[in-house]
């Protein structure tokens, strides 16, 4: 029998939520296991529901959610669940990582072609990318107590290594040079520490995504060339992320490719009737955002045409071809500006 009506269903890398406005009113928490979270997001990221949501959604009737995979447990929803935060149930930042590490791992294994390790790898940059932000911004609020005007006075990468370095206040004023007075508090060793090896941690991951990136970068011009050559490593490798491998990209319609990464105003207008999205990811590539609004469905018809022939190009292994396209594409691009 259901509890109640019209309650939000949401999921976070810790667990899963019902809510009643700022009110979580139940929960399922997972266990604190790196290798049990890396499963669940492993399976999030596949599209699958996981079995604490079925379990909610048979208890209650009509839920909200949040997201377009849940979407057949209830209507999706855009609203704010910022004020669950993991730190309120115990669960820390470094289980974050450790979890990610997993998952990373964990999709690697999973994969089965080299375009399905392309997708793997650019959610893994982005899963990072998360990840770093949420521990920098940590770091500065943390290191404020002790040296507040550091934050200010150096880029994100010196603010770190001169924290992994040399770890005081002083111990930086001396080494570098400057001079600015501070109005942050002493620390003890321990605390000294325990600075520089978060800002170690933080390092660490920078460096795990640069290499991952690093590999993107490899595979896309070995893979993917076609498409590389016509959208550059950044656009290509995030659309293939999207579809979730190189064989489904090049087995899409260009109708589809055009609005990948735009799915929550794709389901908004099937199901409410707003607008159709005139483009997805493909918004980012100066050939859609560099061109007039009023021309932009255009643009993006025609590009998504041209990236649908070079994924089929890059799958079924004809020769690269992306010059070629990317010739024919800018010709037309400039016939629809002009």
């Amino acid at each position: 029998m259901s509890k109640e009506d019209g309650k939000l269903l949401y999921t976070t890398w810790f667990g899963v939520f019902v809510t009643d406005g700022d009110d979580v009113i139940d929960k399922i928490l997972f266990d604190k296991d790196p290798g049990i979270i890396a499963e669940k997001r492993f399976k999030i990221n596949e599209g699958d529901i996981l079995e604490e949501e079925k379990k909610f959604a048979d208890e209650y009737n009509r839920l909200k959610v949040t997201e377009q995979r849940l979407s057949k447990l209830g209507e999706v929803v855009k609203i704010d669940v910022s004020f669950i935060k993991p730190k309120d149930y115990s669960f820390s930042s470094e289980l974050l990582q450790e979890s990610l590490t997993e998952l990373g791992s964990l999709e690697l294994k999973e994969s089965v072609d080299h375009g399905e390790h392309l997708a793997k790898a650019v959610k893994t940059i982005q899963d990072l990318n998360e990840t770093v932000n949420v521990l920098m911004e940590r770091l500065r609020d943390w290191y404020s107590i002790h040296y507040p005007e550091l934050q200010d006075s150096v880029s994100d990468e010196d603010f770190l290594k001169l924290i992994a370095n040399y770890g005081t206040r002083e111990t930086i004023q001396e080494k570098t040079g400057m001079v600015d007075e501070s109005i942050g508090g002493d620390i003890s060793e321990s605390e000294k520490d325990l600075y520089r090896m978060f800002a170690d941690i933080i390092l660490e991951k920078r460096t795990f995504r640069e290499e991952i990136w690093s590999y993107v970068e490899e595979l896309m011009r070995e893979r993917a060339p076609t498409i590389t050559e016509l959208t550059g490593v950044k656009l290509g490798s995030e659309l293939i992320a999207q579809a979730g491998s190189l064989e489904r990209l090049a087995k899409m319609p260009s109708s589809t490719i055009q609005v990948l990464g735009a799915e929550k105003a794709l389901f908004s207008h099937l199901s409410k009737g707003t607008k159709p999205p005139k483009h997805g990811l493909i918004l980012q590539h100066p050939y859609v955002h560099k061109t007039d609004l009023d021309l932009r469905g255009k643009v993006a018809r025609l590009f998504a045409n041209k990236i649908a022939i070079a994924a089929r190009i890059d799958y079924f292994g004809d020769r690269n071809k992306g010059s070629e396209l990317r010739k024919e594409l800018e010709k037309k691009i400039k016939k629809i500006r002009g």
